[in-house]
């Protein structure tokens, strides 16, 4: 919220700064292919599924190819942009994303994400995952613009085209008078999530055991009893690595190794015990 009453006053009183991010805050969504260049068959190995959640991640309204549009794309579609994914993989994988307007003009271009992995759906989520960091440099937030909401209008619809603008800004007052209190409702809610993760994250360490895979480089994880656990594969830093097919990370801090996944949308971390 408090990062609408900025973008909104940002745009008022300066449009000269900041003109990659006010060009991407122009669009309210992001439409994004139901089945890129190289898939067989629409959304291949949740590529494109995944694509949509890392475009939610950074802040976007992003939606699949095919799926029911909102009231408002309906009547102007230049609301939208369009991305495009071009991946390429041989020795590398390599992925981009290219976000269009409705005129197919440009608007972003991504940094490229390149990965080494082999396996063919793993070699593309890396990459993909990797070229969607240059989406947290942007801080994206949506900030109507009278340019793109009379673009696809008749112009009879003119006054009804800027009303959503006025109505947004007009609602910058009410935004202010509410931060205050829904920043010291963040605050308490992070208390709370401190307080919960402090209760989960020191149940009876758990031991592991991890052996190196020749082929993949990847470290199968064994418990005491011989029982594979998890494969962790690299992340490209050091002491920190993914857990495959699993919403979890392994990192290591201050000399510990923990355990962090998502257990039914609550982050849960666990210290062990891991020998290579």
């Amino acid at each position: 919220m408090k990062r609408i009453i900025i973008g909104l006053m940002f745009l008022l009183l300066s449009a000269q700064f900041g003109m990659a991010q006010v060009k991407l805050s122009d669009y309210k969504y992001v439409i994004v292919e139901k089945q890129f260049h190289f898939q067989n068959e629409a959304d291949e190995y949740d590529l494109n599924r995944l694509v949509k959640f890392l475009f939610e991640k950074q802040g976007f309204d992003a939606i699949l190819e095919g799926e029911p549009l909102p009231d408002d794309v309906k009547a102007n579609y230049c609301l939208a942009m369009t991305s495009e994914l071009k991946a390429t993989g041989a020795l590398k994988t390599k992925a981009m994303v290219i976000l269009r307007d409705c005129d197919n003009n440009v608007v972003f271009t991504s940094e490229e994400g390149i990965t080494k992995i082999k396996e063919f759906d793993r070699a593309y989520e890396m990459a993909i995952r990797k070229t969607f960091e240059s989406f947290a440099e942007i801080d994206y937030y949506y900030v109507p613009s009278e340019r793109v909401i009379a673009k696809g209008k008749d112009s009879d619809d003119s006054d009804a085209q800027k009303e959503e603008i006025v109505k947004l800004k007009a609602e910058i007052e009410t935004l202010k008078s509410e931060s205050e209190a829904e920043e010291q409702k963040v605050d308490e809610e992070v208390e709370k999530a401190e307080a919960t993760v402090e209760t989960v994250s020191n149940p009876a360490k758990m031991t592991f055991f991890a052996k190196k895979e020749a082929s993949s480089g990847n470290y199968q994880v064994f418990d005491k009893d011989n029982k594979q656990m998890m494969v962790l594969m690299s992340s490209g830093r050091e002491g920190l690595f993914m857990v495959k097919d699993a919403n979890a990370v392994v990192y290591k801090e201050d000399g510990k190794w923990y355990l962090s996944e998502n257990v039914d949308g609550q982050q849960v971390i666990k210290e062990i015990e891991l020998q290579f």
